[in-house]
């Protein structure tokens, strides 16, 4: 583990779990968009703070979480988007490069494979089809990643699907509901998977990333094992306390949702598609690579029944 280590969106909810987990193993630098809560205040998008925060640290390592992930209603645009996830993402390399820096960590998304037609477990060396700003911007900064590892910076990109913890589970649920209601969802025939990526199974990939039992490159980071969509329904069930469901057919939902999509403007009648394809295809990893150096994968969805007592 290196001596001193930078985290860079600290603030957040995987960003305040790996802070704890790594405090005693390491000296950690812990930094956010604000500075609340014991954090240093840093803009990965501004450049000349970022460089100079690097600079007067001197970490071993950085593991780079800042990035805008939820838009919100519209309030975040693809400018921002641009400008924290891509742009911030090349000022932290920047800087690290800069500064001597050994090796940098960078939190990527599933979402730069695309869900449309992803049928399969989809391994890292895949095409890559991200739609939307937001998938765009974490290619991007992948790319740019890339480009820094060409010029010898040790970069690890760990791309995750939706994580999850007993406090958050914001995307857990949007593959259990109905949109937009409190009735669990059944797919008829097939079932959709998906993979899911408990904090603490995130954890383990970035200490495993940071001393060196991950080489550098890129690692799909998932639960042990994918989930039916009616696993996940029915986990999310027993946690709300919530009973009633509908079983819908594939093909019922598609053609509706294909409609809406068509005539809803631009990104919103995408991502009124895309919901189609998170709910009713799911989009599985192939965690292969990071299985074979050895990085394990202790927490899986029913724990939270567990923990919750449910």
């Amino acid at each position: 583990m290196p001596r001193k280590v930078l985290v860079t969106g600290a603030a957040g909810f995987v960003g305040r779990h790996l802070v704890a987990a790594l405090r005693g193993e390491a000296e950690v630098v812990a930094t956010s968009r604000t500075g609340g809560g014991g954090t240093l205040a840093l803009d990965v998008a501004d450049a000349r703070a970022v460089r100079d925060l690097v600079s007067a640290q001197r970490p071993d390592a950085v593991v780079h979480l800042a990035a805008i992930a939820h838009g919100g209603r519209g309030r975040v645009t693809a400018e921002d988007y641009e400008r924290v996830n891509h742009r911030g993402t090349e000022h932290v390399l920047a800087a690290a490069e800069e500064a001597g820096v050994r090796r940098v960590v960078a939190f990527s998304s599933a979402s730069v494979y695309g869900d449309s037609g992803r049928l399969e477990a989809v391994a890292e060396d895949a095409e890559l089809r991200p739609v939307g700003p937001y998938a765009r911007s974490k290619r991007d900064a992948e790319l740019r990643c890339g480009e820094a590892a060409a010029r010898g910076l040790e970069c690890a990109v760990l791309r995750f699907p939706a994580i999850y913890a007993p406090e958050w589970l914001l995307d857990v649920r949007k593959r259990a509901y109905l949109p937009g209601t409190r009735v669990l969802l059944r797919v008829a025939g097939r079932p959709p998977r998906f993979s899911l990526c408990a904090v603490e199974n995130a954890v383990e990939a970035v200490r495993a990333a940071l001393d060196g039992t991950l080489p550098a490159g890129v690692y799909n980071v998932a639960d042990a094992a994918p989930y039916t969509q009616g696993e996940v329904s029915e986990t999310v069930g027993r946690l709300d306390g919530v009973s009633r469901a509908v079983t819908l057919p594939r093909a019922l939902a598609r053609v509706p949702l294909r409609g809406a999509s068509a005539i809803l403007p631009g990104a919103l009648g995408q991502a009124v598609w895309n919901n189609y394809w998170k709910l009713f295809e799911g989009l599985v990893l192939d965690t292969a690579r990071i299985r074979s150096a050895g990085v394990p994968a202790p927490r899986a969805l029913p724990d939270l029944l567990s923990a919750a007592g449910a």
